[in-house]
């Protein structure tokens, strides 16, 4: 079993870190190889419609990226927020207006994101239980120490900041 630093430095996870070069973190997001190229090569392309938000999907990634990783209170909002399924799987989506990023957390203030993709094609494709199916996998044989992820649905137990 290993570390989030031992899967990093394994090339397995990589740290995610929108902050300008004289901001501090207050929280942590990994994200694995597969989300890495995602942001890289996907994010991009995605189609934008400015009736959601003046912002690109890529800028807003960034940004809720940076609001997370900054500390901002996340005050019960829609930023993110844990998804219901039966059985209990404790996946987690990071979101912005045209865009979702799926994860889990494995300790409080830590967001390990797995995979990405637009609201529009996840409510067309009723996408969201392949993707919790999906991050279960990726999770369950992730070689990460025990426990993998924090069991509470309270945003108050995974989020410093949070009421």
């Amino acid at each position: 079993m290993a570390t989030l630093i031992e899967l990093c430095e394994s090339g397995v996870l990589d740290t995610i870190d929108p902050l300008e070069a004289d901001e501090l973190p207050w929280r942590t997001l990994y994200g694995t190889q597969e989300l890495i190229q995602w942001l890289e090569n996907v994010l991009p392309d995605i189609d934008h419609n400015e009736l959601y938000d003046d912002l690109l999907p890529q800028e807003q990634v960034l940004a809720v990226f940076a609001e997370y990783v900054g500390g901002e209170e996340f005050v019960d909002d829609r930023r993110f927020k844990k998804l219901n399924w039966n059985p209990e799987y404790y996946v987690w989506e990071l979101k912005t207006e045209e865009v979702r990023i799926f994860g889990w957390v494995p300790e409080k203030d830590v967001f390990i994101c797995c995979f990405g993709d637009s609201k529009d094609t996840i409510l067309v494709k009723d996408s969201y239980g392949r993707y919790i199916a999906q991050t279960v996998y990726v999770r369950n044989n992730l070689d990460l120490d025990d426990p993998k992820f924090v069991e509470s649905g309270e945003l108050k137990d995974v989020i410093s900041n949070a009421t």
